[in-house]
């Protein structure tokens, strides 16, 4: 054994008697950051000693629930039940504003339950105090149970790629709880520390692996494929590759269920460059076969697409398969009381129909599986070639000359963006920011030019709605964009609602084009007008998130307010093709009852029912960074813009009502803030 391997072994065993942070300091001087340098480290640095009088002072609770005792053993917290949702606490340096941690890859904290259930706990690493720029992680720890809690800079939830985190600048961290808010918790902090080294990656977890192919090639000419890792065979198949490349498949004509899987050597693929796959197939058999062709993926499955006719001996034939669903989808009215033959549904999140709709994710996409008819006897195929591509956009000659559903109809709105500035007695350029914590809305990003809208993204510093003194929700941020609604100046019940718009490539964005209720001045400040109780209803018309890619969007309707009461139907599984110009020209079409969203003409959700929006509602257009599933921002690809070409609303002439239009009070400040 060499010298630095004693020296290795024998830390690690002192590492695992010495628990507590003040021995652990203390071994950590006695062998010296040489030591550490021998056995390929640095030493770790202590953020907190909670034997020493200071560490109080470094400590803040979130909330009256908790408290923070230190001592000799550590940092016990406990948690009171209570009103919060997330009680927890934060931790800053001793001295100065921030700790400087440049040398070290990651946080890591060592913590013992000491309550009676499950601990949910999360540590949140910041540059900012806001939590607009920071990385986080999770566990869960059984009672008495022991676990270390890491937050690798630049990654988040999973150890995803996350915020890129400044390692120079944490200026705190916060540890808070979930779970139900009348649950009593304790647990201590045995030490917390900087550790590991500079630029560290978490280790790759193979399913996450996402292969984006070549000109969108699975399966052809010049593609290397290993049979033993991406050709499964069910049931009674056969199937392997043929010198060539290409895939070869038997299917006996058993009893049992029979189909072959073609997969990715590793994870999934990322196809949100393509819209549709192609599967080039051949019948190599003496018997007439109708192959069958679906996708998989992390989401769920495509619609399986069959080929027209029986394919004759010696016959070719491509089976086109739509990344969108066939039918598409139909809430159910209420699903307690209709039949939801899905098994299992959320009161507060209802999905399509069964039938209706899918759950294929692109950007996921798992494998293609070939199936045949049931007929007796044995069929061959061979498979020449699967091809993930985009076919050219078919969009009806009526798009943004008319509603989709004939009737006696008045326009009543035609915003075409002339000008070089944007019209500030319709359209708001401020508001507060619920959605994100880094970016700050500001008039010169809401650009007018050419006749559009351009909200534009970029890294630049600024106040939020260029107010100094604006800091209810964001304050002074790293990142700006335009904004632009009609709260206040004009709102309609009911209609024809339509936008033709350009999406950002860039990753990490999210712009929406949304309507929410507008009251009125009589019923008070703008979360009461804008109440989606009562009748009220936020309408997502494109919720956009670019890590999904060019093609798919959000559909949704959110009700009962934003509490434990909302609920929210809709697909996030929607497919739509741009037109030659890029843009996508996306509705809603609403009256008593019905809601149904189109995209370049097409009906893509409908939902039939009495809990429909009877409220007055304005139109609104944003972008911000992040959203449920999205890639991190990328700096280097800003700026990027949303643009809004035109926007058009029509009303029903039986459905006109004096609510509608332009109101009372327009031409006050394009601020909202005042309320």
């Amino acid at each position: 054994m060499s010298p630095i391997h004693r020296i290795s072994v024998s830390s690690s065993r002192v590492l695992q008697r010495l628990r507590t942070p003040s021995r652990l300091m203390s071994l950590a001087l006695l062998c010296g950051a040489s030591v550490w340098a021998q056995v390929g480290g640095i030493a770790p640095k202590f953020l907190v000693d909670p034997n020493s009088p200071k560490a109080a002072a470094q400590i803040t609770p979130g909330s009256e629930q908790v408290s923070v005792t230190t001592g000799k053993d550590g940092i016990t917290v406990n948690i009171a039940g209570g009103a919060a949702e997330y009680p927890g606490f934060f931790i800053k340096p001793e001295t100065g504003s921030s700790w400087d941690l440049t040398p070290w890859g990651r946080i890591e904290a060592r913590v013992t339950n000491l309550g009676t259930g499950n601990l949910q706990l999360s540590m949140r690493v910041d540059n900012k105090p806001d939590g607009s720029s920071g990385n986080t992680e999770a566990t869960t720890i059984k009672p008495g149970e022991t676990k270390t809690l890491k937050v690798i800079f630049g990654y988040s939830y999973g150890f995803k790629p996350g915020f890129q985190l400044k390692p120079g600048s944490i200026q705190d961290i916060l540890f808070f709880s979930a779970g139900k808010k009348d649950v009593a918790r304790a647990f201590r902090i045995e030490d917390l520390q900087a550790s590991g080294s500079a630029g560290e990656k978490p280790p790759v977890d193979p399913g996450t692996v996402r292969i984006k192919p070549e000109n969108g090639v699975l399966l052809g000419k010049g593609i290397t494929i290993d049979a033993a890792k991406q050709v499964v065979a069910r049931g009674t198949a056969k199937a392997d590759v043929t010198t060539d490349g290409a895939l070869r498949i038997v299917f006996t004509g058993g009893s049992k269920p029979e189909s072959v899987t073609f997969k990715p050597a590793q994870g999934s693929w990322r196809l949100t460059e393509a819209f549709q796959v192609q599967v080039k197939l051949k019948n190599t058999g003496n018997a007439p076969v109708t192959p069958s062709v679906r996708l998989n993926s992390k989401g769920g499955n495509s619609d399986t697409i069959t080929a027209a006719t029986p394919l004759a001996p010696g016959a070719e034939t491509v089976i086109t398969v739509p990344f969108a669903a066939v039918v598409s989808p139909v809430l159910p009215t209420d699903p307690k009381q209709e039949v939801y033959s899905k098994g299992t549904w959320s009161e507060n999140n209802w999905e399509p129909k069964t039938g209706t709709g899918t759950k294929f994710t692109s950007d996921w996409a798992k494998g293609v599986v070939i199936t045949a008819d049931k007929t007796p006897g044995a069929k061959s195929l061979v498979v020449t070639s699967i091809i993930a591509n985009v076919p050219q956009s078919d969009i009806p000659a009526w798009v943004g000359q008319r509603p989709p559903v004939d009737s006696g109809w008045v326009q009543t709105l035609n915003e075409n963006f002339d000008g070089d500035a944007i019209d500030l007695n319709r359209w708001n350029v401020y508001t507060d920011n619920f959605w994100d914590k880094r970016t700050h809305f500001s008039k010169d990003n809401a650009i007018v030019k050419d006749g559009k809208l351009v909200l534009r993204y970029e890294k630049k510093t600024g106040y939020h709605n260029d107010d100094p003194n604006d800091k209810k929700t964001v304050g002074k941020t790293d990142y700006a964009c335009g904004f632009a609604d009609t709260y206040g100046k004009w709102r309609q019940l009911y209609g024809y609602f339509e936008a033709r718009v350009k999406l950002p490539k860039a990753p990490g964005l999210w712009p929406a084009f949304w309507t929410m209720p507008d009251r009125g001045p009589e019923a008070g400040p703008q979360w009461a007008r804008a109440d989606t109780k009562k009748g009220g209803m936020e309408h997502d018309i494109l919720e956009f998130l670019s890590g999904w890619g060019p093609y798919r969007y959000n559909l949704a309707f959110h009700w009962d307010g934003y509490g434990k009461e909302h609920k929210s139907a809709g697909t996030p599984y929607h497919y739509v093709l741009p037109d030659k110009d890029g843009y996508i020209t996306t509705g809603v079409y609403w009256v008593p009852g019905l809601s149904i969203y189109y995209a370049q003409g097409k009906e893509v959700l409908r939902w039939e029912s009495p809990r429909v929006c009877t409220v007055p509602s304005y139109i609104m257009f944003n972008m911000v960074s992040g959203g449920w599933d999205n890639q991190p921002l990328e700096d280097a690809k800003l700026p990027d813009d949303f643009v809004i070409d035109y926007v058009r609303v029509w009303q029903r002439k039986d459905l006109a009502s004096p609510l509608d239009g332009p109101m009372p009070n327009k031409g006050l400040p394009s601020s909202v803030s005042s309320e």
